[in-house]
């Protein structure tokens, strides 16, 4: 796997709703390995090998990420922000970040007291200082709606694993385009297309539309998903998800049975270790979107184990997503028209 693609990644700001930057270095990167590259209104990037072929697999995997949005800037300087996506506000006091902006990037820090040290910071309690002495400078640098990001970069730890920021889910999105690189290697027939889906932090709309637009027989969508491997979690209730042990296999309503069980039947036969987890009803990743649309998409959800999910240093192991790449291109060059998916037979 290009794992310098992987850090190129992690290391451009994508705030959901503000992915296009990190989506030119998609296509970029993309470009010698697939037939034909597609974009849209809504910001998705798909690249697509054998666009020709009457049966499609699509895959996806979100490239946005929680972060903040300017919406305020007081007199004395200080910004005002809201989220965008799931952030917990009480990760941000006394942290740097970055403010992306149409001039360049701008660093802050956000402020911190003692008083929030002993309470529940909510995210309309974030103020960000860029060193700014008034509202008028401040506004000379930065602008209402600008995206900010945590000031973070990645490190590499003991026994394979990578810390970072956004691994949620430019890991899944790196595992597409990976999986579409191998599977070309393997000689896949089948019409395989690989999204880059925009917003699934707030709306899930790039999934929505990538998959109307496409209208694919299979769509997995590839996510993180929580691991329980470490204190504060409970693998009695959700599930035993362990760092190294392999990608995560979803049981759910909304997924199609016969395509977990060729997963399954990959996996065994490649030797690449999996692990299972459940949800009920939907599965609160792209999934969801995918499945709804179009006439009803025979549907699965492959994830990677994550530790410290939405904090400023998630963690995964690079075995573990090797092993999603090397499952999903095998699966793609075992899947034809003729595969059974049907939930009635």
């Amino acid at each position: 796997m290009n794992q310098d693609f992987l850090l190129r990644m992690l290391q451009t700001s994508s705030v959901s709703g503000h992915e296009i930057t990190l989506q030119k270095h998609v296509i970029e990167e993309m470009q010698s390995y697939t037939d034909t590259i597609v974009t849209d209104l809504t910001g998705n990037v798909i690249s697509v090998l054998n666009p020709e072929a009457k049966f499609k697999v699509m895959l996806a995997g979100h490239i946005d990420e929680i972060g903040l949005i300017l919406t305020h800037v007081l007199d004395n300087g200080l910004i005002r922000v809201v989220k965008a996506g799931g952030i917990d506000a009480n990760h941000y006091p006394g942290h740097k970040v970055v403010i992306e902006t149409s001039q360049g990037p701008v660093y802050g820090a956000v402020v911190s007291s003692r008083e929030m040290t002993k309470k529940n910071v909510q995210p309309e309690d974030l103020l960000i200082d860029i060193g700014a002495a008034s509202k008028k400078e401040a506004l000379e640098h930065i602008s209402i709606g600008d995206p900010v990001r945590l000031d973070t970069d990645y490190r590499f730890l003991l026994n394979k694993r990578l810390s970072a920021r956004a691994l949620d889910d430019r890991s899944g999105a790196f595992i597409v385009l990976e999986a579409l690189k191998r599977a070309k290697e393997l000689g896949v027939e089948i019409g395989v297309y690989a999204a880059t889906t925009v917003g699934e932090e707030t709306t899930m709309r790039g999934a929505r539309w990538a998959s109307e637009r496409i209208s694919p027989n299979v769509a997995i969508a590839v996510d993180v998903t929580y691991a329980t491997d470490y204190p504060g979690t409970d693998p009695a209730t959700s599930g035993d998800v362990r760092l190294g042990k392999g990608p995560v296999l979803c049981h759910s309503s909304i997924v199609n049975p016969h395509l977990n069980a060729l997963l399954k039947k990959v996996a065994n036969q490649h030797q690449i270790p999996y692990q299972e987890e459940t949800f009920v009803g939907r599965t609160g990743t792209d999934a969801d979107q995918m499945h709804f649309s179009s006439h009803g998409i025979a549907t699965a959800l492959v994830s990677l184990p994550l530790r410290y999910m939405h904090s400023p240093d998630e963690v995964c192991s690079l075995e573990d997503i090797q092993n999603c790449i090397e499952l999903l291109a095998q699966f793609l060059v075992s899947i034809d028209a003729s595969t059974q998916l049907d939930p009635f037979i």
